[in-house]
């Protein structure tokens, strides 16, 4: 069941799941306030607070061990969340939007007086988390290329200072990958740029499929893309970006027009800055395309060394 998007959709029932309760999908029934908790929930426009907020006040009606939120911008587990002997799920619909699928989990059963409290709870909270899910939506659309739904240079930037600063703090090593697509231009001019979309698009796939949900993906523009490796992927940085472009020449629409990728790759566990670290996988790039293609090359303050695919 397609999740809140901005558009209106039209919802009946939750469907049945064995051994779990589940209620029919509340509409916005009018109920007596919960005393502050509307007030709570209108501080703050993100999700993962909002949630927090929410899971204390239920905590004051019942033992609960986790509460999980499932919303089409990302799935949300209140602190602390742990498994629990009872589960009860429920929609949270508002003008026919379905916002979220709430999961609570406790150590007592859901009663139905329970039940009854619960619904009275969350129909506080609809209007706030729906005015937070535009807001998050809106905030992703901005740090996202429209072609490939991968990171912008925006973004990028962000995290990137954001993993060289964590790096310098805690000395956990990261790792920054630049790519380069090898004959792309001549798919553009031969071509045209509607498959030069298509090529871009299976790029982006490729690097998806390849690479852990956790690392980020970028693209800067045109045929330029970025990784950020971070935690145990960074030590294997060589072979990540090793399997990375193989995998984007055997995309079926790469191999079609002859397109591979050519990548430079610099490490880092603190005591550079961020803008040195990006010129050095930069020039890695350049050392890459000048030895041919399909290349990865490695950026330090020595020599770099050179990998083929």
């Amino acid at each position: 069941m397609e999740m809140f998007s901005l558009s209106e959709m039209s919802l009946q029932h939750v469907p049945s799941y064995a051994g779990v309760t589940t209620q029919p999908v509340w509409h916005g029934v009018h109920n007596k306030p919960a005393p502050g908790l509307l007030e709570q929930l209108q501080t703050s426009l993100e999700l993962a607070a909002q949630l927090q907020i929410f899971s204390m006040a239920i905590g004051k009606l019942l033992p609960l061990t986790s509460l999980q939120m499932h919303t089409a911008v990302g799935e949300f587990s209140a602190p602390g969340s742990y498994p629990g002997a009872f589960e009860y799920r429920s929609m949270l619909v508002l003008n026919e939007q379905c916002l979220a699928e709430l999961h609570y989990q406790s150590q007592t059963p859901f009663t139905a007086l329970l039940q009854r409290r619960l619904l009275e709870l969350e129909a506080q909270w609809l209007f706030p988390l729906r005015n937070a899910l535009i807001v998050t939506r809106l905030q992703q659309l901005a740090l996202k290329d429209t072609l490939t739904g991968l990171g912008n240079r925006r973004f990028f930037d962000d995290a990137f200072a954001k993993a060289v600063l964590l790096a310098e703090r805690k000395q956990q090593a990261g790792a920054l990958l630049l790519l380069d697509l090898d004959n792309f231009k001549q798919v553009n001019d031969n071509f045209g740029h509607h498959t030069g979309d298509d090529v871009l698009v299976a790029v982006a796939e490729a690097m998806r499929s390849t690479l852990r949900a956790s690392d980020n993906l970028f693209r800067f523009g045109g045929d330029e893309f970025a990784v950020l490796l971070t935690g145990e992927d960074a030590p294997s940085a060589e072979l990540v970006a090793h399997r990375l472009i193989k995998a984007i020449s055997q995309m079926q629409i790469c191999e079609k027009y002859q397109v591979s990728a050519s990548a430079g790759l610099v490490a880092f566990d603190g005591g550079m800055i961020a803008k040195d670290l990006f010129s050095l996988a930069d020039e890695a790039l350049y050392q890459a395309k000048m030895a041919g293609k399909n290349v990865v090359r490695t950026g330090h303050a020595k020599a770099p060394t050179v990998i083929r695919a």
